[in-house]
């Protein structure tokens, strides 16, 4: 499998609520105390769609890697912050924009959310994106040009 950079590898937190809400689930079972145990296993569901979700996006980016329609796009600018923050920080994006030779239109990528800035690191104004064949709203924007930063 071809290797999906910039994308967390780090699943502790879905695998953490896995576990619990199965423990969790488990024991109260055990106890004959039915909401409780409802609760648990609505946990144990969470963690498991979190990573269900994960994997797909991953296996998703693997596949345009190695199928997908690779083209170069001039990278704009870096958005920082977004409508969430997780430990008080903000992601960060990756912006590009490729025009099409054939039909002259503006296409707009950006990347995955980041974690760390990624403006020290960007050496070049090109990226490289990959495109599915059979839609091209659907990419994935190689970032495998940042370093790997240890996930909390």
């Amino acid at each position: 499998m071809s290797r999906v950079s910039g994308y967390p590898t780090s699943t502790f937190a879905s695998s953490a609520l896995l576990f619990f809400g199965s423990g969790l689930a488990a024991t109260l079972l055990f106890s004959a105390k039915p909401l409780e145990s409802l609760i648990g296993v609505a946990v144990a569901c969470i963690g498991l769609s979190i990573m269900f979700w994960r994997w797909r996006q991953r296996s998703f980016a693997s596949r345009l890697l190695q199928h997908g329609t690779a083209l170069e796009a001039r990278i704009t600018r870096v958005l920082a912050g977004g409508l969430f923050q997780v430990n008080g920080g903000s992601p960060y994006r990756i912006e590009a924009q490729w025009v099409d030779p054939v039909t002259g239109e503006v296409r707009i990528f950006r990347s995955w959310n980041l974690w760390n800035d990624p403006a020290v690191f960007i050496r070049h104004e090109h990226v490289v994106v990959h495109i599915d064949p059979q839609r091209s709203d659907r990419y994935y924007m190689d970032v495998s040009f940042l370093p790997e930063f240890q996930q909390a």
